[in-house]
Parts: C-alpha cells; structure tokens; sequence
C-alpha cells in the first residue's frame, strides 16, 4: 500500500532493529520471478529473497535459519502484503490435488514493453531510469492506475473481455475481438486454455461414444 508518508528509502523496525529495505520496482519484480522459479531449492529461495530485501548485510548474518525466516514473513507482509505462509500453504495443496488454474491476465516478464511505454504514455516516466529509485508501493500505485488507453490498457481490456453471444449483426466484430484476444493472450493463457478445450473436447467425445454404446 502506498503510504504519502514514506520517505524515498523505506526502514523497517524488528525486533528493536531498524533495518533498511530495498524495495526498488525492478528488484520486487525480481523477486517475483525468483519465487516462480521452479529451479531452485526452497531454502535457498528464502535465504536469496532475503538478501535481496535487506541492505544492511552485517545485521542479517547475526540471526540464525529460525530468525531470517521470521524477518522474511514480516517484511514480505507488511511492505509487500504478501503472506508467505499462505503462498506456501496454496503451493503445497496444488500439489496434492489437481486444481483448475487460473488463466493469467498479466505477467511483468513478458509485458515488460508494454508496461514500459505505458508509464511513458500515461506519466512521462521512463522506468530504466527508475531502476533502483522508484520504490514498489509507488510503481504498484501507478501501475493499478494506467489509463485503459496505455498499450498495457489495452492489452488487458482484450485479455479480460468476453466475446459476444453471435448474432445476425455482430459478426466483424466478433471476428475483430477474437483477433485482438489472441494477439495479447500470454502464452501461459494460451496453455491453459488449449488444455482446457482438449479436456472438454475429450469429455465430449467420451460422452457421444457412452451415448453411441447405449443405443
């Protein structure tokens, strides 16, 4: 959340510790991409989001594994709101049952270029030269904000809105929405949604065959 009372370099008090976070923009957003990152070892993942978020290296090599892991818990939910138990907790469950994913609408990776020209669009600013300046809470709050205009605007208008039922008028522009839908579908998106037609496909196959046999 953005707070108008914040100062440019965000300190955080705990445990008496007045601690200095790097909370820049472009290091959150890397943050990110280190939690979706399969690859490495859960541990290791705290341990490096915890470097990555703490500037004062001395006073973080003086808590042991059970205190890092506490201090990552409350840095990520009161800066960041997100609550890392519950991410775990979620992680763990998708991986005992099979759930319905969640068809994805954004992904700063791979709207890296229209998020950029979006702020340069709607605000003027060039987030390259925002690296390490710009704290997250601001770039989230401007971000949540780009004008439906913005090349990022656009993108999720498309990626959210629903096609039109068919009708005797509405044809061309059926065809115009479902161009524009795959043109900014993110390939995750188009994953799950290949998936899900093959899936309801098959169950309808099934079902004809099951009919078929009956008769």
């Amino acid at each position: 959340m953005l707070k108008l009372t914040e100062r440019e370099y965000d300190f955080y008090m705990w445990n008496g510790v007045r601690l200095e976070l790097n909370l820049a923009f472009d290091n959150v957003l890397l943050l990110f991409e280190l939690f979706d990152d399969e690859s490495i070892n859960e541990q290791i993942k705290s341990d490096i989001a915890l470097n990555m978020l703490i500037v004062d290296k001395v006073a973080l090599n003086q808590l042991n594994g059970e205190h890092k892991a506490q201090l990552l818990i409350d840095v990520l939910k009161d800066r960041l709101d997100i609550d890392l138990k519950t991410l775990m907790k979620q992680k763990e469950e998708k991986q005992e049952e099979e759930k319905k994913p969640t068809i994805p609408t954004i992904d700063f990776v791979v709207d890296a270029e229209r998020i950029f020209s979006s702020f340069l669009f709607d605000y003027n600013i060039d987030l390259i030269e925002q690296q390490g300046k710009m704290q997250w809470n601001k770039f989230i709050a401007l971000f949540r904000n780009l004008s439906s205009k913005s090349p990022i605007g656009q993108a999720l208008y498309y990626r959210t809105c629903e096609i039109p039922p068919k009708d005797k008028h509405n044809s061309d522009e059926r065809k115009r929405i479902k161009k524009m839908k795959a043109m900014y579908e993110l390939p995750k998106a188009k994953e799950i949604r290949e998936q899900q037609e093959l899936e309801a496909f098959q169950k309808r196959m099934e079902a004809q065959k099951a009919q078929m046999e009956g008769r």
